[in-house]
């Protein structure tokens, strides 16, 4: 996904892309890449949901 955005390291943010500058193509590359990018948020988030519930389970039989 580093194709097309830049990172802001001082505010762990990624910069606003000026879409005007962008072709149908790189669009839909763009898009596409997007989606990818959910798709690992959305991986991580449940990793992390089953470790927290795999701690609270831990704690619940102390």
């Amino acid at each position: 996904m580093t194709e097309f955005l830049e990172y802001n390291d001082v505010k762990r943010s990624i910069k606003n892309l000026n879409l005007d500058d962008f072709s149908l193509e790189d669009l839909e590359k763009y898009i596409t890449e997007l989606n990818e990018e959910i798709l690992r948020v959305q991986q991580e988030i449940e990793k992390k949901s089953l470790h927290l519930i795999e701690a609270k389970k831990l704690f619940d039989k102390i």
